[in-house]
Protein backbone atom coordinates (compact mmCIF):
# COMPACT_ATOMS: atom_id res chain seq x y z
CA UNK A 1 0.00 0.00 0.00
CA UNK A 2 2.51 2.61 1.11
CA UNK A 3 4.48 1.64 -2.26
CA UNK A 4 1.34 2.79 -4.17
CA UNK A 5 0.97 5.96 -2.38
CA UNK A 6 4.47 6.82 -3.02
CA UNK A 7 3.79 6.10 -6.89
CA UNK A 8 0.92 8.14 -6.44
CA UNK A 9 3.00 11.08 -4.83
CA UNK A 10 6.07 10.74 -7.38
CA UNK A 11 3.13 11.18 -10.57
CA UNK A 12 1.29 14.34 -8.80
CA UNK A 13 4.92 15.87 -8.16
CA UNK A 14 5.74 15.00 -12.00
CA UNK A 15 2.24 16.33 -12.76
CA UNK A 16 2.79 19.90 -10.87
CA UNK A 17 6.46 20.28 -12.21
CA UNK A 18 5.11 19.95 -16.18
CA UNK A 19 2.47 22.18 -15.43
CA UNK A 20 4.58 24.79 -14.04
CA UNK A 21 7.15 24.48 -16.88
CA UNK A 22 4.16 24.90 -19.06
CA UNK A 23 2.84 27.81 -18.04
CA UNK A 24 6.22 29.34 -17.47
CA UNK A 25 6.85 28.84 -21.59
CA UNK A 26 3.64 29.90 -22.15
CA UNK A 27 3.92 33.14 -20.32
CA UNK A 28 7.35 33.62 -21.65
CA UNK A 29 6.04 33.67 -25.07
CA UNK A 30 3.39 36.21 -23.79
CA UNK A 31 4.57 38.45 -21.67
CA UNK A 32 8.57 38.38 -22.05
CA UNK A 33 10.94 35.97 -19.11
CA UNK A 34 11.32 39.29 -17.12
CA UNK A 35 7.87 39.90 -16.82
CA UNK A 36 6.41 36.90 -15.99
CA UNK A 37 5.64 37.02 -11.63
CA UNK A 38 4.98 33.92 -9.09
CA UNK A 39 1.26 34.64 -9.26
CA UNK A 40 1.26 34.64 -13.34
CA UNK A 41 2.94 31.02 -12.90
CA UNK A 42 0.32 29.91 -10.26
CA UNK A 43 -2.76 30.62 -11.83
CA UNK A 44 -1.96 30.01 -15.49
CA UNK A 45 -0.51 26.47 -14.18
CA UNK A 46 -3.81 26.43 -11.54
CA UNK A 47 -1.98 25.81 -8.38
CA UNK A 48 -0.91 28.17 -5.35
CA UNK A 49 1.77 29.55 -4.22
CA UNK A 50 2.80 27.14 -1.07
CA UNK A 51 2.70 24.42 -4.00
CA UNK A 52 5.11 26.27 -6.32
CA UNK A 53 7.58 27.21 -3.15
CA UNK A 54 7.33 23.82 -2.41
CA UNK A 55 9.35 22.75 -5.24
CA UNK A 56 10.87 26.23 -6.53
CA UNK A 57 12.42 28.82 -4.71
CA UNK A 58 11.86 31.49 -7.23
CA UNK A 59 10.84 30.98 -11.64
CA UNK A 60 15.05 30.93 -12.03
CA UNK A 61 14.74 27.65 -10.45
CA UNK A 62 11.86 26.57 -12.47
CA UNK A 63 13.48 27.78 -15.44
CA UNK A 64 16.71 25.98 -14.63
CA UNK A 65 15.04 22.55 -14.14
CA UNK A 66 13.42 22.94 -17.29
CA UNK A 67 16.74 23.07 -19.26
CA UNK A 68 18.35 20.15 -17.23
CA UNK A 69 15.47 18.20 -18.54
CA UNK A 70 15.63 19.25 -21.79
CA UNK A 71 19.49 18.42 -21.93
CA UNK A 72 18.74 14.92 -20.01
CA UNK A 73 16.48 14.21 -22.74
CA UNK A 74 18.80 15.00 -24.98
CA UNK A 75 22.27 13.36 -23.49
CA UNK A 76 20.04 10.32 -23.44
CA UNK A 77 19.52 10.43 -27.56
CA UNK A 78 23.20 11.44 -28.26
CA UNK A 79 24.45 9.66 -31.54
CA UNK A 80 28.16 10.21 -32.23
CA UNK A 81 28.87 11.68 -35.65
CA UNK A 82 30.37 8.55 -37.66
CA UNK A 83 34.08 9.26 -38.29
CA UNK A 84 33.68 7.65 -42.39
CA UNK A 85 30.81 10.07 -42.76
CA UNK A 86 31.90 13.61 -42.11
CA UNK A 87 28.90 14.76 -44.59
CA UNK A 88 26.43 13.56 -41.17
CA UNK A 89 26.26 15.68 -38.37
CA UNK A 90 26.43 14.36 -35.01
CA UNK A 91 22.88 13.30 -34.50
CA UNK A 92 22.78 14.66 -30.95
CA UNK A 93 23.12 18.53 -32.55
CA UNK A 94 19.92 17.65 -34.92
CA UNK A 95 18.03 16.45 -31.83
CA UNK A 96 18.81 19.54 -30.05
CA UNK A 97 17.82 21.60 -32.82
CA UNK A 98 14.77 19.46 -33.78
CA UNK A 99 13.76 20.92 -30.28
CA UNK A 100 14.39 24.18 -30.80
CA UNK A 101 12.61 23.99 -33.93
CA UNK A 102 9.62 22.36 -31.78
CA UNK A 103 9.48 25.19 -29.22
CA UNK A 104 10.57 28.27 -31.56
CA UNK A 105 8.47 30.86 -29.94
CA UNK A 106 9.56 30.23 -26.76
CA UNK A 107 13.65 30.45 -27.35
CA UNK A 108 13.06 33.21 -29.99
CA UNK A 109 11.65 35.38 -26.73
CA UNK A 110 14.53 33.73 -24.08
CA UNK A 111 17.06 34.78 -26.72
CA UNK A 112 16.10 38.27 -27.67
CA UNK A 113 15.12 41.40 -25.68
CA UNK A 114 12.81 39.89 -23.54
CA UNK A 115 14.79 37.34 -22.66
CA UNK A 116 17.05 36.00 -19.94
CA UNK A 117 21.07 36.53 -21.00
CA UNK A 118 21.72 33.99 -18.84
CA UNK A 119 20.04 31.68 -20.95
CA UNK A 120 21.62 32.35 -24.20
CA UNK A 121 24.91 31.11 -22.09
CA UNK A 122 23.35 27.83 -20.73
CA UNK A 123 23.07 26.98 -24.37
CA UNK A 124 26.17 27.67 -25.80
CA UNK A 125 27.79 25.69 -22.92
CA UNK A 126 25.84 23.00 -23.73
CA UNK A 127 26.77 23.78 -26.85
CA UNK A 128 30.74 23.67 -25.91
CA UNK A 129 30.37 20.22 -24.24
CA UNK A 130 28.29 18.45 -26.99
CA UNK A 131 31.50 19.43 -29.20
CA UNK A 132 34.01 18.19 -26.55
CA UNK A 133 31.81 15.01 -26.73
CA UNK A 134 31.42 14.42 -30.53
CA UNK A 135 35.34 15.65 -31.49
CA UNK A 136 38.01 12.84 -31.70
CA UNK A 137 40.63 13.22 -29.68
CA UNK A 138 43.20 15.91 -30.67
CA UNK A 139 41.02 17.04 -33.15
CA UNK A 140 41.18 20.94 -31.57
CA UNK A 141 45.20 22.24 -32.77
CA UNK A 142 47.36 22.72 -29.94
CA UNK A 143 50.63 24.44 -30.48
CA UNK A 144 52.80 27.73 -29.41
CA UNK A 145 51.32 30.55 -31.25
CA UNK A 146 48.07 29.26 -32.08
CA UNK A 147 45.08 30.11 -29.51
CA UNK A 148 44.46 28.39 -26.85
CA UNK A 149 42.24 24.91 -27.00
CA UNK A 150 39.77 26.52 -24.55
CA UNK A 151 39.48 29.40 -26.48
CA UNK A 152 38.82 27.84 -29.37
CA UNK A 153 35.92 25.63 -27.75
CA UNK A 154 34.33 28.93 -26.24
CA UNK A 155 34.42 30.61 -29.83
CA UNK A 156 32.91 27.98 -32.04
CA UNK A 157 30.35 27.45 -29.25
CA UNK A 158 29.50 31.43 -29.05
CA UNK A 159 29.33 31.52 -33.29
CA UNK A 160 26.97 28.45 -32.99
CA UNK A 161 24.77 30.16 -30.36
CA UNK A 162 24.60 32.83 -32.97
CA UNK A 163 23.80 30.57 -35.79
CA UNK A 164 21.25 29.29 -33.62
CA UNK A 165 19.58 33.09 -32.99
CA UNK A 166 20.27 34.15 -36.74
CA UNK A 167 17.79 30.82 -37.37
CA UNK A 168 15.23 31.76 -35.14
CA UNK A 169 15.11 34.95 -36.29
CA UNK A 170 14.98 34.00 -39.84
CA UNK A 171 11.63 31.79 -39.07
CA UNK A 172 13.52 28.36 -39.56
CA UNK A 173 14.54 28.35 -43.23
CA UNK A 174 16.60 25.48 -43.65
CA UNK A 175 16.27 22.02 -41.38
CA UNK A 176 17.77 21.16 -38.10
CA UNK A 177 19.87 18.51 -39.72
CA UNK A 178 20.70 21.35 -42.70
CA UNK A 179 21.81 23.79 -39.59
CA UNK A 180 23.53 21.04 -37.81
CA UNK A 181 25.44 20.53 -40.89
CA UNK A 182 26.41 23.77 -41.68
CA UNK A 183 27.76 24.36 -37.89
CA UNK A 184 30.19 21.39 -38.41
CA UNK A 185 31.12 22.42 -41.46
CA UNK A 186 31.83 25.85 -39.72
CA UNK A 187 33.46 24.10 -36.88
CA UNK A 188 35.73 21.80 -39.03
CA UNK A 189 36.63 24.99 -41.20
CA UNK A 190 37.65 27.30 -38.33
CA UNK A 191 39.83 24.54 -36.61
CA UNK A 192 41.75 23.92 -40.21
CA UNK A 193 42.29 27.62 -41.14
CA UNK A 194 43.71 27.91 -37.20
CA UNK A 195 45.61 24.59 -37.61
CA UNK A 196 47.28 25.59 -40.64
CA UNK A 197 47.84 29.09 -39.91
CA UNK A 198 45.72 31.42 -41.76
Amino acid sequence: MAQNSNHKDDLRVRRTRKMLHIALIELTIQKGFESVTIRDICEHAMVNRATFYRHYIDKYALLDEYMDSIYELLDHSQGEASPDRPDEPPAGLVRLLEHLRGHADFYRVMLGPKGYPQFGERIRQYVEKRLRHALPENAIPSAPGLPPPEMLLRSISSASLGAIVWWLEKDLPVSPEQMALWGTQISCLLMGQISSGQ
